[in-house]
């Protein structure tokens, strides 16, 4: 089981993250939790129930349970449509898919909860049956399911102006769309070819939208001052954690005994850093190969 917001005992793990908004965030889920269970079962109900939640501890496995593993669905009870939370055996077992091949569907007449296959998607025997949890960046999937993932296509980097960039993506070297306040991903390169194309083609086919509003075209000598100044601030962010990716991918790797937080707290900054370091490399790449 992973560890959502509401499981994060111990705070030197929380700290872990090197995070301080998520931290800060997942404990106060953890004390929102901790005072409804001091108010509403510590005292004044039957012993039968009290069972059920004895201490806060159990109280925040239980919420972490259902935060973690159940469903959010639309669904029709009687003349009503309600959103609902389901917790539903077996189908909690299906791991997160950006471009999951399932999906989860409650069929209303028989009162039944299937597992359908996403229309174009083939899933041959052996094959993994993948669900989408929710399109969201890796700290919200942290705090609702207690995972990250280091090829989460919703993960970007927020710089000190408006500019996010988004993972695997820097304008048309990778295959980018989107104005330059919101840049986007249209499709994953999958294949190990060469995906580069002629730099001049680039630059001209960008400047076309700039031209047909009367303005000048991108110099490349402006455009290479803000890539380097995207790159400083990239180093920057990737300073200011306590330890390196290298660092991190030992202590993941060694054989010494590890609380589950911790680890998914280290593998969070790190995926955070390597996010950063691919930023680097890519703007790197684009003034080396693209810029002219």
């Amino acid at each position: 089981m992973n560890a959502p917001a509401c499981f994060w005992h111990r705070r030197e793990d929380l700290m872990e993250l090197e995070d301080e908004d998520l931290s800060s965030e997942m404990l106060k889920r953890q004390q929102r939790a901790v005072d409804f269970w001091q108010k509403h079962w510590h005292k004044a109900i039957p012993l039968k129930l009290k069972r059920l939640a004895p201490d806060h501890e159990r109280f925040l496995w239980a919420v972490s349970i259902v935060q973690s593993r159940s469903f959010n669905l639309n669904m029709r009870m009687g003349a009503f449509i309600q959103d609902a939370n389901v917790l539903a055996p077996y189908a909690d077992m299906l791991n997160h898919s950006p471009d999951a091949n399932c999906f989860l569907h409650w069929r209303f007449k028989d009162r039944m909860l299937e597992v359908m296959i996403k229309a174009g998607h083939a899933i041959k025997k052996g094959d993994e049956m993948t669900i989408d949890y929710m399109s969201a960046v890796n700290s919200t999937l942290m705090q609702r399911y207690g995972f990250s993932s280091p090829t989460n296509p919703w993960e970007h980097i927020n710089f000190s102006g408006p500019a996010k960039i988004h993972l695997d993506s820097f304008l048309s070297v990778f295959n980018i769309a989107g104005l330059h306040d919101e840049l986007y991903h249209n499709v994953a390169l999958t294949s190990g070819e060469s995906t580069f194309v002629d730099g001049g083609v680039v630059a001209a086919a960008r400047t076309l939208p700039t031209w047909s509003d009367g303005d000048l075209p991108a110099i490349p000598s402006v455009e290479r001052k803000s890539a380097q100044a995207l790159q400083e601030e990239c180093r920057k962010m990737a300073e200011s954690f306590s330890t390196t990716i290298q660092q991190d991918e030992e202590i993941l790797d060694s054989d010494e005994p590890m609380r589950k937080t911790r680890e998914i707290a280290i593998k969070y900054r790190l995926h955070r850093k390597l996010l950063l370091q691919k930023i680097i490399d890519s703007l790197e790449i684009y003034q080396d190969r693209i810029l002219f």
